[in-house]
């Protein structure tokens, strides 16, 4: 039995590497696929390229806690597959298209498959115990980490030649994770602790509006918004970012992202995975990771030389131990049989923050880097979130305090 669920976790985490680099490889090159598309300005195909993630997410967000659902009472297998599908065939329709219109179909369709790691969670939630569940957690970031590095970096090379072969790369990556988990990927979910599906369940407001009405929680929920929101400036706003300030090409756009995911794999895979950091309390782990984050923001929201980013990653990719924390924190204050309706709870959460966070961060860079506006400030963005990230530090280590001491919750 242990050997099975060792093989489990390895293919969970290849599935959300190969996701990952299928969803990152097309970063690098927005701005040139919209600069190229409606012939726009930096700033102005910021504004675009917020509304296309904006769009991704508002499917993600209609469909997650659905899709949550789903998986709780059929089981995690058939869901990651279908996810896994529709990304293949969003990826083929990106790669095809030759207007902006079709670009906003292709993402919503992206969003609407955008369950696959929601669904991992779940699937590592059924097979890991309560101590293994933060390591566990963390390999999921560990595979976004290297997912960070091999999108962008593949992205940034084949961007340098065509700006559609980012593309059909992706639909080739997400054609074979599918193939991948339907030969080698078992079912996680035990038929105990199944639950009855109910017509209600396709509300994808229901769980998400519950769960801000239970007592400590929606504290808690409300903090992981904010913290989001702060944390997405980073996909927002750094390709459009770093070619307005350094002038950057697809090429160095997709190394310094590459440099940043394999920061983020080596603290999610590595460092919280050790013995000494395991021993630290959550509550210190995040406030570390809050003040970390915000000096870091600050930081790069400051910079005009294009070497310091590199000098400051390594210190902005600590604040990676926080997600896997409170994830591991909140999903052992969860009843087992809710963990698939707790990640897509979490994964609404993330999603109605990348609706509204590329949409106010690419609002903020316009501001701060039009030509027409004496205020020059290209960095506002990151300045923003450095301040959303100070302004949660007390709220989440009260409501941590609080839930420590209660009982296991049943999210209804």
């Amino acid at each position: 039995m242990k050997q099975q669920k060792k093989k489990a976790i390895v293919f969970i985490f290849f599935t959300v590497v190969l996701d990952i680099s299928g969803l990152m490889v097309i970063f690098p090159i927005m701005p040139d696929i919209l600069q190229s598309v409606g012939k726009f300005s930096v700033s102005d195909a910021a504004i675009w390229g917020g509304f296309l993630y904006a769009s991704y997410a508002l499917m993600q967000f209609l469909f997650s806690p659905v899709i949550g659902n789903i998986s709780d009472a059929f089981g995690r297998r058939p869901v990651i597959l279908i996810s896994l599908f529709l990304m293949f065939i969003d990826y083929l329709i990106l790669g095809f298209a030759s207007l902006l219109w079709v670009f906003i179909i292709g993402r919503m369709i992206g969003g609407i498959a955008g369950g696959t790691v929601p669904t991992a969670m779940a699937y590592l939630a059924d097979i890991s115990t309560s101590e293994d569940k933060a390591k566990n957690f963390g390999l999921i970031g560990a595979a976004f980490g290297i997912g960070f590095v091999l999108g962008p970096f593949i992205g940034g090379i084949l961007g340098e030649i065509n700006f559609r072969l980012p593309f059909f790369f992706s639909a080739a990556l997400s054609l074979c994770t599918f193939l991948f988990c339907f030969y080698f990927l078992n079912e996680s979910l035990e038929e105990k602790n199944k639950r009855k599906f109910k017509l209600t369940d396709l509300n994808p407001f229901k769980p998400i509006y519950k769960s801000f009405f239970i007592k400590d929680l929606r504290i808690f929920f409300g903090c992981i918004l904010v913290i989001s929101i702060a944390h997405w400036v980073y996909p927002s706003i750094w390709s459009f970012w770093s070619k307005e300030v350094f002038g950057w090409g697809p090429g160095l756009i997709g190394v310094s992202l590459a440099f940043y995911g394999l920061g983020v794999a080596f603290v999610q895979g590595l460092i919280i995975r050790l013995s000494y950091i395991k021993n630290i309390h959550p509550q210190k782990i995040v406030v570390f990771s809050l003040l970390v984050g915000s000096f870091t923001l600050f930081g790069f929201g400051s910079i005009e030389t294009g070497w310091l980013v590199f000098a400051l990653i390594p210190i902005a990719v600590l604040t990676e131990l926080m997600n896997p924390t409170l994830d591991s924190f909140i999903s052992n204050r969860i009843s087992d049989d809710t963990q698939g309706l707790l990640q897509g709870i979490l994964s609404s959460i993330n999603a109605i923050t990348t609706i509204l966070s590329p949409l106010i961060m690419t609002l903020l860079f316009k501001f701060g880097s039009s030509n027409d506006n004496s205020f020059y400030t290209p960095g506002l963005p990151f300045y923003f979130a450095a301040t959303l990230l100070l302004v949660c530090l007390f709220p989440v280590i009260n409501v941590m305090k609080s839930l420590e001491h209660t009982p296991k919750r049943k999210i209804k």
